[in-house]
């Protein structure tokens, strides 16, 4: 008897400091901060000045987060688009003109605001905005002919506000690593060429 209670109080005396050992363990570190590297597929939606000869394009993006509580979190948003010249109805529209094949290149930068539905969760969708501004590399085809001067495309140098809507899902490895995807509408405000563009991408986020 006295040997089964005090191998009772050993076991029990054991599982107490074990208890306490669990207790002092320091807590998971609460990570604030997040960064986001992207890429995806960017499209023209609206404005024949673009829409007209230039099409879908690859893009690429890097957001940087901070968390305010567990669901909403602010940062800065950088994102930079290409828009491929269609050639082939260039060349079938005008076969006598010297063919150009000059891409549009598109970049977007803001402050960025994000909720995330289920916080904590494996997956967990989320939205966002970003208001900032919008940058168009320029592209020009004009001839000067006997009557005058024939502009077949000019898209200017230009930099106007913006805005954005996205949602996405996150899956969440770990901690420290995640992966979001996401669609994304631009819309350029003011702006009789570009207008709204179309934006599909996924990446990594890492937390820290």
């Amino acid at each position: 008897m006295r040997t089964h209670v005090t191998l009772a109080f050993m076991i029990l005396l054991g599982a107490m400091q074990s208890g306490a050992q669990s207790l002092s363990l320091p807590p998971s570190p609460v990570r604030n901060h997040s960064i986001s590297i992207m890429g995806g597929w960017s499209a023209p939606l609206s404005h024949e000045g673009l829409t007209g000869n230039w099409g879908p394009g690859p893009g690429a993006s890097i957001e940087f987060l901070t968390s305010v509580n567990r669901y909403l979190a602010f940062g800065f948003d950088l994102e930079g688009s290409a828009f491929w010249f269609k050639g082939s109805g260039w060349a079938s529209a005008y076969p006598s003109l010297p063919f150009k094949n000059p891409p549009v290149a598109q970049i977007v930068a803001g402050v960025v605001g994000r909720y995330t539905f289920a916080p904590g969760k494996k997956f967990s969708p989320y939205v966002g905005a970003v208001l900032g501004l919008s940058h168009v590399t320029g592209a020009e085809y004009r001839v000067d002919t006997d009557s005058g001067r024939v502009s077949y495309y000019y898209i200017p140098f230009q930099t106007r506000l913006a805005a954005s809507l996205y949602c996405g899902v996150e899956y969440r490895f770990s901690r420290l690593f995640a992966l979001d995807a996401e669609a994304r509408a631009v819309e350029v405000v003011d702006d009789p060429d570009v207008g709204a563009v179309a934006v599909l991408r996924g990446g990594f986020r890492f937390f820290f």
